[in-house]
């Protein structure tokens, strides 16, 4: 570890902060005062009241959910006890558990990975997230996901409202009628300024809109995660490797036919040439020659090598039937000498 102290972040409220994480803590806010001032005075009182209770209490469930996220520590449980001054070195070493990390110094849990921009292992690591300006782990991952489903209502209900002021706003245009809520638009604070209103209530709905599609897409990956018991380091991690593979056989697949491309060279072979070259071209990966090949090549290993598991289960099972066969002649032979000796005990007494 270097010699040089860095400074480690308890949560998210630290500095330093980023301009992700401040962009957040104005943007909604901000989306809330808006529905207020622009959107709720449009509404008839009789449908504003519950707009505005539903589209407020998301948007508070949200802010909450997001401010107890960013705020928990997710740090492991080993820097934590090691933290508030436990003396547990002997006991980190009978864990089975645990291993140490060089950053930190600690013995921490296996699920644990570094952070190098929080300065801590995270129990549980998910990611770090910039948004909250805090890593995402198992002691706060759930806090995440429900900030996750409380911003994606509260958008749902926020655009649901403003798509209906606007379609009511313009509704009458074509009989040259003034709609009740171009009126209310009218009238709004006394301004007579209607597509003023109507242009702001426009502009934030395509703010939604569009942060709605992000976090829905979002929500959308941290449910399959969880269906499929994977954090996000672990998709990333996994997804690596895929593409290494794919790579690697890419490149298999890129010398060899550039191995066959100069050997039909050297013969003449124009149409083999041909052939080989299409077969490269991006979607025609079905008339590829090489990878009709390499397939063929595949389906044989994959062949030879149940025929070997085969062979080898037939050994053991030969193996087995032999040893058992074994083991019953001894069983007899045991048996046989008892009988013999109980026999010369019986003729040797009076």
């Amino acid at each position: 570890m270097s010699s040089e102290k860095v400074h480690v972040r308890s949560h998210g409220c630290m500095k330093p902060y980023n301009w992700m994480q401040v962009g957040t803590w104005i943007l909604l806010p901000l989306l809330l005062l808006q529905f207020f001032f622009f959107a709720s005075p449009l509404l008839p009182l009789a449908a504003s009241i519950p707009c505005s209770i539903v589209v407020f209490f998301f948007g508070i469930l949200t802010a909450y959910k997001a401010i107890k996220t960013t705020i928990t520590d997710p740090a492991d449980s080993h820097l934590q006890k090691k933290k508030q001054g436990a003396n547990f070195t002997d006991e980190e070493k009978a864990e089975e558990e645990a291993r140490y990390c060089h950053h930190c110094e600690s013995n921490v849990n296996n699920n644990a990975v570094h952070c190098n921009i929080c300065h801590k292992c995270i129990e549980g690591y998910d990611h770090h997230c910039k948004w909250l300006n805090n890593c995402i782990g198992k002691k706060n991952y759930q806090l995440f996901f429900d900030t996750l489903v409380s911003l994606n209502l509260f958008l749902v209900s926020q655009s649901a409202v403003l798509i209906g002021i606007i379609v009511a706003f313009f509704v009458g245009w074509d009989d040259g009628q003034t709609s009740s809520t171009e009126q209310r638009a009218i009238d709004w604070f006394g301004a007579n300024q209607p597509n003023v209103v109507i242009g702001l209530n426009l502009g934030f709905l395509t703010i939604d809109l569009i942060s709605e599609w992000l976090i829905l897409q979002l929500l959308f990956f941290h449910l399959s995660l969880r269906r499929k018991g994977l954090t996000t380091y672990q998709y990333i991690i996994k997804l690596n490797e895929t593409n290494r593979i794919k790579a690697k056989h890419q490149r298999q697949i890129n010398d060899r036919r550039a191995h066959h491309i100069k050997k039909a060279n050297e013969e003449g072979n124009s149409w083999e040439k041909m052939k080989l070259v299409v077969g490269g071209w991006k979607g025609c990966g079905c008339i590829d020659p090489i990878r009709k090949e390499m397939k063929e090549e595949d389906e044989a290993a994959k062949v030879a090598a149940a025929k070997a598991a085969s062979r080898r289960s037939e050994m053991e099972s030969i193996n087995n039937d032999d040893s058992s066969d074994g083991n019953a002649k001894e069983d007899d032979n045991v048996r046989g000498s008892g009988i013999y000796i109980h026999s010369q005990g019986n003729g040797a007494s009076p």
